[in-house]
């Protein structure tokens, strides 16, 4: 599905995987945060996800699982002859999720959408507050809720 298999990042106008080297559950925490699929339920350090091929663009991950994308992480670029691609990273997240924010200024940020009968949608703000807030940045993996807006803020 796809919120699982192995981790690929796009440099250099092509994908390459991510070494196992460094990571951890908080780097895989991001890839699905990132990808709108939950949390992290395992990460795999071999060829589960069978062997990527060309280049291998990441060693040494190194988050701390706040970060809003893989690239605010630490991280080796210059990978080299250290990892081949048995060692390709994998992750298996939770979600798919069914909401997501639009149109803020970072992916933990912007108007609540829920996935409904194939489409995505907005929610009405009767009743909205910052309980509810919560509960999506929760859900999302965002940390706690800093406000809520009414209205058409995004």
């Amino acid at each position: 599905n796809m919120c699982s298999g192995r981790v690929e990042v796009y440099r250099n106008s092509s994908w390459g995987t991510v070494c196992a080297n460094g990571w951890d559950s908080n780097a895989a925490n991001v890839v699905c945060r990132v990808l709108n699929c939950g949390t992290a339920l395992s990460v795999t350090q071999n060829t589960t996800y069978g062997e990527g091929t060309g280049d291998i663009w990441l060693e040494d991950v190194r988050c701390d699982g706040s970060e809003m994308s893989l690239d605010q992480c630490t991280a080796n670029p210059q990978v080299g002859n250290s990892c081949k691609h048995n060692e390709d990273i994998g992750v298996t997240c939770s979600g798919p999720l069914p909401v997501r924010l639009m149109n803020g200024s970072n992916i933990c940020s912007g108007r609540v959408e829920i996935y409904r009968n194939s489409i995505w949608g907005t929610v009405c703000d009767d009743g909205w507050d910052v309980k509810a807030a919560e509960v999506v940045c929760r859900v999302l993996n965002c940390g706690t809720a800093l406000s809520e807006q009414a209205g058409t803020y995004y």
